[in-house]
């Protein structure tokens, strides 16, 4: 994803100044290089417009045009303007109507240069004209500015992308697990598909009987790392631990084939096709999809959800557009207090937060598969959750108007006093969570049973990729 940045400047013919000129050309540069250092690719169209003029900022229609079809040509995904001094409006105003990407408006906090004026000018005029309504002002505060950009690009990123859902949507009649999949791809996701979990299946049972050495090999992985598997000889056995992770592989080689459709999250229907008929839980696929490394090698994480939750999963696939790289949690909401909430999940979540590390040798050592208690048969692939800074989030839909609900969370240790009350799934993997609310608002303003989550502090982030897709936010702290 790609951070278009360009820079304006007086068109007036007899408003050169050379310490001015000089002052928006240090300045763009400190810009770009400091969303460099930060990670983002920037398309910089400035040197191949401008040449050897005299004046380094945009001052032309001509110059606007030649920089517009340059961003375009490079994939720019949003855009920076740095409005440092002066420019007549309509300038920057006909560069973001023919992008039309999500936009930044960037000057100094300098009283020696009008660059609050030429924000103020340039965002009424955006207004005015009808066009990025929802445009962003900065003065001075580049992390601001990183964090914008983070939000708006894991946004444009989910629109680019396309979602996967196996077995569908609406497991267990559960009505908040469905979704407008014509109105989202005009506003939030490029695509969400659907294909029956039969697929899987086929290509599971092709591996058990054509190449069962990836099932064993994958096995002793886990076994080699440090992963406890505890039999029980009815819901667990060898056998049914190979289903499962000939299911997983199954659904690694599946997205391999789809990689033209740029796949950046997928749902696992399970219950109760796989889970009752096929007698087999797919709690295999939750757990390692969206974690970096298996037996055949690193992977991409890729955001993984069950049940045929939509909400969920476009909530995962955003969170991780934030922090590429790092998977999204998602679990149910098993317990509520005023001290903590618990994260879980039927079986299986994204074993990266065992230890918050992609690293096999740094994971598996934390987690054991050991049976389940729903189903015909399997084994959850449970965890105590590692402490750490997180943020949790949920799009949910209020009589047809989405509403992000977030909060800054911390993942407590998993003590025994925590533990002790477990019983209902006491295999699967848990997270205590301090959420900073009480019993009584969350349990009165939660918009689903499932809640997702992300290492590390992204709130403001996550607000800008709401604003800018026009969803609104509710934290879940504000209010009593």
């Amino acid at each position: 994803m790609k951070i278009g940045i360009v820079s304006f400047t007086d068109p007036r013919p007899t408003a050169f100044a050379e310490e001015r000129e000089n002052y928006i050309r240090e300045h763009h540069n400190q810009l770009k290089n400091f969303l460099i250092e930060k990670g983002f690719s920037v398309v910089d169209p400035m040197e191949e417009v401008k040449g050897n003029s005299e004046f380094f900022g945009i001052r032309s229609t001509e110059e606007v045009e030649k920089a517009g079809e340059i961003l375009k040509s490079d994939s720019a995904d949003c855009l920076i303007l740095g409005l440092w001094h002066w420019t007549e409006p309509q300038l920057p105003l006909n560069l973001v109507r023919s992008l039309n990407l999500p936009t930044l408006l960037f000057a100094e906090a300098d009283p020696t240069w009008a660059g609050s004026v030429c924000v103020s000018a340039v965002g009424a005029s955006l207004w005015e004209a009808g066009i990025s309504l929802t445009h962003h002002r900065v003065l001075g505060d580049k992390e601001e500015v990183a964090k914008w950009a983070r939000g708006v690009l894991a946004l444009q990123r989910l629109r680019k992308s396309s979602l996967l859902l196996w077995g569908g949507s609406y497991c267990l009649r559960m009505e908040h697990l469905q979704d407008d999949i014509p109105y989202l791809k005009s506003f939030l996701v490029g695509d969400i598909l659907s294909e029956d979990q039969y697929i899987l299946i086929k290509k599971a049972e092709d591996i058990e009987r054509n190449n069962p050495q990836r099932i064993e090999r994958f096995i002793n992985w886990l076994e080699e790392n440090g992963a406890k598997i505890k039999y029980d000889g009815h819901m667990l056995t060898p056998e049914i631990l190979r289903k499962q992770i000939a299911l997983y592989l199954a659904s690694r080689d599946r997205l391999e084939e789809l990689k033209g459709e740029r796949i950046v999250g997928v749902s696992i229907k399970c219950q109760p096709e796989l889970s009752e008929v096929y007698g087999v839980d797919a709690c295999s696929i939750p757990a390692l999809l969206p974690f970096g490394e298996d037996s055949e090698g690193k992977r991409t994480p890729i955001a993984t959800v069950c049940e045929g939750d939509i909400k969920g999963l476009l909530t995962c696939a955003l969170l991780e557009g934030l922090q590429p790289g790092t998977p999204a949690l998602f679990g149910d909401l098993k317990y509520i207090s005023d001290d903590y909430i618990i994260i879980s999940n039927c079986g299986a979540s994204s074993i990266f937060y065992a230890s918050h590390s992609n690293r096999a040798k740094d994971t598996l050592p934390h987690l054991t598969i050991a049976p389940q208690c729903q189903g015909k048969a399997g084994g959850a692939f449970g965890y105590d959750g590692k402490e750490g800074i997180l943020t949790v989030a949920r799009l949910t839909r209020i009589d047809r108007e989405y509403v992000m609900q977030m909060g800054r969370g911390r993942a407590l240790p998993m003590r025994e006093e925590i533990k002790k009350n477990i019983l209902w799934g006491n295999t699967w993997p848990h997270i205590a969570i301090d959420l900073g609310v009480s019993r009584k608002r969350l349990v009165q303003i939660v918009g689903a049973n499932h809640l997702c989550a992300l290492l590390g502090d992204f709130i403001d982030e996550l607000k800008f990729a709401c604003r800018e897709a026009g969803i609104e936010v509710q934290e879940f702290s504000q209010g009593s």
